[in-house]
């Protein structure tokens, strides 16, 4: 922290101590015209360079019932950035979590094969980002995939944010940009906090819903000017879900506090949050046993697997401008606790006590990011900042019997680590129909790990110790040819950073069994990618994109169900291309179609890439009408998609629907997902597994599902007080 503000004073004392701009201004005063002239370009790059503070799509009522769509002017870096407004999230169907948000994501697919409190299945440009190995995540700015949790690399779990107080999600497809750091090889999705000024105000709500669904909120978001970024909302939920062993239940609190604003000090804000929750684990079925009749589509083989997760976050963020330069400075602290009991494969590794598994993990962390932007002459402007974050984590994994206890202790770690990323980078702009930004990052890590049973028992668990480094070049342009066109080219190496148990394998004697450790070898994984696409835009009521790219991967990773554990693989490669079209014919009405194919290969064999979906087509229509009519619809079509040993998973098409009504204080929601009520599997795996010990054991692989939602019914009422 005191580099930190001894960097922002340099900077500050070499800039004029002009008054900060209005949060919407892109121009400054006139003072004389050449400086003038020179301050405009570089506010104008500053602006280009920097997300605005607002929303960038709200719909502001009036007393009357009228509306208006207020929209933000900053123009896309690369062809597949994308902003989701809060006005889209409110009407989007499908919504009972924030996880439920990332499927307004173009591109993205998810796969739940927990209850509704367990992280998602993450796929995205042909990765299958299993719980989040491949795809950045950030609330508020604040890194929440979990580096080296017990349960994969990356782990996501969105559960503890409340839908209502997410006014926007900012998208990046691949690494192109600075910002992207750690897991960002398929993209990055960054949560940002808020209100809509219409929806401010205090207001009560509760759902019900065909699985004996109970969700009460109560959200405050005053009003008054000096506050209007705070906000506090609770939610408490209970599901028994749609299925056996899929009930959920969470209590979830946030609050964002907007503690100073002047010109003088800048805008200080305060984000905290707490979550606590509990979900059944229904695993997988063999899909021959239900095709046999030995089990319901929607059962389970156990119903003693569960998983508990706690979680507790605090942000204070600080931004300060001064004449063009700004300043963005953000620290946080998060504690965590996971704990989960499954059991993929029944009696395959244990004929006897069966092949349960229990993990708990713990971390607590904290961590500082600082961020400049400054014009250094007419239309170039200098990024420079860096990170750092420090977690100390406990974890364990144990085979457990029936009655939970205690059969064999895999591993036990100890970890304290460290990362540190620093960037720096030009962007300019030579005229109005051009930009060119290009800069470079540079990560690194530090593990620190020690084997508590490797001390216990051989008398040698350490501390093993690693440290890596990676830099990263980015590059992006954007030019426009003609009034209507733009035309896009990025690119961007990314990375993901190696579990800490690797370091344990690593470091381990010769002739030592270390496979509990594995989870690819201790060095950082490395992507390149490239992206060349295109927007057009004829009319203010639509807009088209289309893009194409490539990503080459040094080293894939595939979990595998029957260790458990992720297992390193050899290079990929990943072609493909995206397409996207917006209409609003009308200010209230938007349609929405998106479709993305991918060709997922392994490089030196040509086999597929297992899980990439290959196409994914999405669908959507929303209506917010001034009258105080909200609705939405949504069709999502997937192809077959490749699985490990050469098998194949189904496709499937899904249309969810979503309408809502408010006059006055009144506020009526209705949302209807599966409207067909198909039979849908979500996930599907191939992998060996022996449930009924009647029958043979075999270790050949076997097709499993997890279930998909059969038709439900949500029932909400919001009351204004």
């Amino acid at each position: 922290m005191v580099v930190a503000q001894a960097l922002l004073a340099l900077l500050l004392c070499a800039d004029a101590p002009a008054p900060a701009p209005a949060e919407d201004e892109r121009v400054l005063p006139a003072e004389d015209p050449p400086e003038n002239a020179l301050r405009e370009i570089a506010a104008r790059a500053l602006a280009e360079l920097t997300r605005a503070d607002g929303p960038v799509g709200e719909c502001h009522d009036d007393e009357r019932g009228y509306s208006t769509i207020v929209r933000s002017q900053r123009s896309p870096r690369t062809a597949s950035e994308e902003v989701i407004d809060a006005q889209t999230i409110s009407a989007t169907p499908r919504r009972r979590s924030a996880d439920d948000l990332l499927r307004l994501v173009p591109g993205v697919l998810l796969s739940q094969h927990g209850a509704e409190g367990k992280g998602s299945q993450l796929f995205m440009r042909g990765f299958d980002a299993a719980h989040g190995t491949d795809v950045e995540v950030t609330l508020a700015g604040i890194p929440v995939n979990e580096l080296s949790n017990i349960h994969g690399q990356g782990y996501l779990d969105l559960n503890f944010i409340i839908p209502e107080v997410v006014r926007r999600i900012e998208v990046q497809k691949g690494p192109y940009q600075l910002e992207q750091g750690n897991f960002a090889n398929a993209g990055s999705i960054g949560f940002e906090l808020g209100v809509p000024e219409p929806l401010r105000g205090t207001r009560v709500s509760y759902e019900l819903g065909s699985t004996i669904r109970h969700r009460a909120l109560l959200l405050h978001a005053p009003r008054v000017w000096p506050n209007k970024r705070s906000f506090m909302a609770v939610e408490a939920m209970h599901d028994r879900g749609f299925g056996q062993n899929r009930s959920a239940r969470r209590l979830s609190s946030m609050a964002q506090v907007q503690l100073h604003k002047s010109k003088q000090l800048g805008q200080f804000d305060l984000l905290v949050a707490g979550y606590l929750a509990d979900f059944g684990a229904p695993g997988a079925l063999r899909a021959d046993d239900v095709e046999t009749g030995e089990l319901g589509f929607y059962d389970a083989y156990r119903d003693d697997t569960r998983g508990a997760s706690l979680r507790g976050l605090v942000g204070l963020r600080h931004v300060l401008r001064r004449g063009t330069t700004r300043v963005d400075q953000l620290a946080y602290g998060q504690y965590r606790y996971l704990q989960l009991v499954e059991d993929f494969t029944g009696y395959l590794l244990d004929p006897v006590d069966g092949d349960r598994r229990l993990q708990k993990h713990e971390f607590g962390g904290v961590g500082y990011r600082f961020r400049v932007t400054r014009p250094l002459t007419e239309g170039l402007v200098l990024v420079a900042g860096f990170n750092w974050q420090f977690d100390r984590v406990d974890q364990l994994e144990h085979q457990v019997d029936a009655e939970h206890r205690t059969v064999d202790e895999r591993w036990d770690l100890d970890i304290a680590q460290h990362q540190l990323a620093a960037l720096a980078g030009l962007r300019w702009l030579p005229a109005d129909w051009a930009l060119i930004e290009a800069g470079v990052r540079a990560d690194m890590f530090y593990y620190w790990v020690v084997d508590v049973l490797g001390a216990l028992e051989r008398g040698a668990g350490g501390p093993f110790k690693d440290a890596m480094i990676m830099p990263s070049p980015r590059l992006l342009t954007r030019f426009r040819p003609a009034e209507r066109w733009s035309i896009f080219t990025a690119y961007g190496r990314g990375l993901r950073a190696p579990e800490a148990r690797a370091v344990v394998a690593q470091a381990s004697s010769e002739g030592e069994s270390v496979d509990q450790y594995r989870g690819g070898e201790p060095r950082i994984t490395t992507s390149d990618a490239v992206e060349l696409g295109a927007r057009w835009e004829p009319h203010e009521v639509v807009s088209a994109g289309a893009s194409a790219f490539g990503t080459w991967i040094g080293n894939e990773l595939v979990f595998d169900h029957v260790s458990g554990i992720n297992l390193e693989r050899s290079r990929t490669r990943r072609l493909g291309g995206e397409l996207d079209v917006r209409v609003r014919p009308a200010p209230w009405v938007e349609l929405r179609t998106d479709l993305t194919l991918v060709h997922a290969r392994f490089v030196e064999s040509g086999a597929p890439v297992p899980g990439a979906p290959p196409v994914l087509w999405t669908t959507s229509g929303y209506l917010f009408h001034r009258a105080g009519v909200r609705a939405g619809a949504r069709l999502v079509v997937l192809g077959p998609r490749p699985l490990p040993q050469g098998a194949r998973a189904s496709g499937y098409a899904l249309l969810d629907l979503s309408a809502g009504y408010r006059v006055g204080r009144l506020q009526l929601d209705l949302q209807v997902d599966n409207v067909l009520n198909r039979r849908w599997k979500e996930g599907e795996y191939n992998y060996a597994s022996w449930f009924n010990r009647d029958d043979p054991r075999s270790a050949i692989p076997a097709l499993h599902f997890a279930a998909g939602p059969p038709l439900t019914v949500r029932l909400g009422a919001t009351l204004w007080l």
